[in-house]
């Protein structure tokens, strides 16, 4: 089996409904075929009741497809009208093109086997790697959300290693990971700290980390909530400002700046990555409306410039961070 325990790291066996740790002995439940190897930690998802909707989705998409299963988790779970569930599905199925460019352009010279996705949400890299003959093994802190990655990834022919699991306790052994990428995560995460050293203890000696998260200093609205400043203000003030302006909860949200994801993985991992502002993607922009299509096209046309590019993390929407930790990777 490709994971560990997330406690002892220990080498786990399947018995039964079940997968047991053979070094301390726990078991956790297989869920829709997927082990559910999250541990007790702050989350901001329900676990009982996402284990139920893992099985309501799972059988949903059995019997009306995989839109179904995306449109029920957005009407039902995030608890969308019906306008902006359709928006999203839309959304979710785009990003798999979105997904394939990354694969044929930032992410192919670092590529390396195993290929391990931190935040699988509902598949698109897993499938667009599959597209590609690539095996990407992933975690999720929502089993909902990986029983469609299952799903999608079984339509194109490739059966997933897909398991739930949490950031700040990954089920891999010490070294195992030759690239680990994960998108839109670190920012949702409760211990971004604990976040930064798991991934350095998973990567093998010279393996390499590929991040992308929303900027905390840019000039656009908070991406979660839509409200304009929020990453300018101070720490404890922010959810009161949120909360203010939109009447939403800011709970699990804390984007970070350039300076601060640099800070962390130099303390936690001894990692020192290497950031970088790209465009916003054509498949997101072709979903948007006129005026926000030619704000993000502009946006695009100046960030690309050399000029600009030392005001980007004071105003760039997202940044990638990629890593490599230190060391010679073995024979």
């Amino acid at each position: 089996m490709f994971w560990n325990c997330p406690d002892c790291h220990g080498a786990l066996a399947a018995s039964g409904e079940e997968v047991a740790c053979e070094g301390c002995g726990r078991r956790y439940p297989v869920v829709a075929g997927l082990p559910d190897l999250r541990v007790d930690a702050p989350a901001w998802i329900d676990f009982g009741r996402d284990r139920d909707r893992a099985l309501l989705v799972d059988d949903l998409i059995g019997r009306e497809g995989l839109e179904a299963g995306i449109l029920d988790v957005f009407r039902r779970s995030r608890r969308f009208e019906e306008p902006k569930a359709q928006f999203r599905l839309r959304q979710v199925l785009a990003g798999i093109g979105k997904c394939e460019a990354q694969l044929d352009g930032w992410l192919a010279p670092l590529l390396a086997e195993p290929v391990f996705e931190l935040g699988v949400g509902p598949g698109q890299l897993v499938a667009a790697a599959a597209r590609r003959g690539i095996a990407v093994h992933g975690i999720d802190v929502s089993l909902e959300w990986l029983v469609v990655a299952k799903h999608w990834a079984r339509s194109l022919g490739v059966e997933p290693n897909l398991a739930g699991g949490m950031a700040e306790r990954l089920p891999l052994a010490d070294g195992r990971v030759g690239l680990l990428v994960s998108m839109d995560v670190i920012e949702h995460v409760g211990d971004q700290g604990r976040y930064a050293a798991e991934v350095g203890r998973v990567l093998r000696p010279g393996g390499r980390f590929a991040l992308v998260t929303p900027n905390r200093f840019s000039l656009s609205p908070e991406p979660h909530v839509g409200v304009w400043g929020v990453g300018w203000l101070p720490r404890r003030l922010q959810a009161g400002w949120v909360r203010l302006a939109s009447g939403r909860d800011y709970a699990y949200n804390r984007l970070l700046g350039t300076g601060e994801l640099r800070r962390l993985f130099a303390r936690e991992a001894g990692i020192a990555p290497r950031i970088s502002f790209p465009p916003i993607a054509e498949e997101e922009i072709a979903l948007f409306g006129r005026r926000k299509a030619q704000a993000a096209r502009l946006y695009n046309a100046v960030a690309g410039s050399r000029l600009a590019a030392p005001l980007m993390p004071f105003a760039g929407a997202y940044y990638r961070a990629v890593g490599t930790k230190p060391g010679t990777a073995g024979p």
